[in-house]
């Protein structure tokens, strides 16, 4: 019963830690790190592209070799963007389409 309380005592002693915390360190905070530059990306694209086109982009991101990629709510203002290349400053462009059971709470999707 004594190693029991001990253990119990170690783990009160950590307690546990509030969210901010998790994302402040290791992994976590890699991937927050990470979230933070896709929005600010998503951002700088929605600021780039036509106001109706901009309220379909869900999210934007680019890989190493520096291809853009966009995430489109749906496949005809994903065709309309497809275009933009050259406006948004992006050599390689992919857009795709979210799927529809995916686009719960998402600007611009209806």
């Amino acid at each position: 019963m004594e190693n029991v309380d001990a253990r119990l005592r170690s783990v009160n002693r950590v307690g546990p830690h509030s969210i901010a915390d998790l994302l402040s360190r290791g992994e976590l905070r890699s991937l927050a790190d990470e979230a933070r530059q896709r929005e600010n990306l998503t951002a700088r694209i929605r600021s780039l592209l036509p106001e109706e086109e901009a309220a379909h982009l869900v999210s934007a991101g680019v890989d190493d070799g520096g291809k853009l990629t966009l995430l489109m709510d749906s496949s005809v203002w994903a065709a309309r963007v497809r275009y933009r290349a050259d406006e948004l400053g992006a050599e390689k462009l992919v857009v795709r389409v979210l799927p529809p059971g995916d686009q719960s709470g998402n600007p611009g999707t209806s």
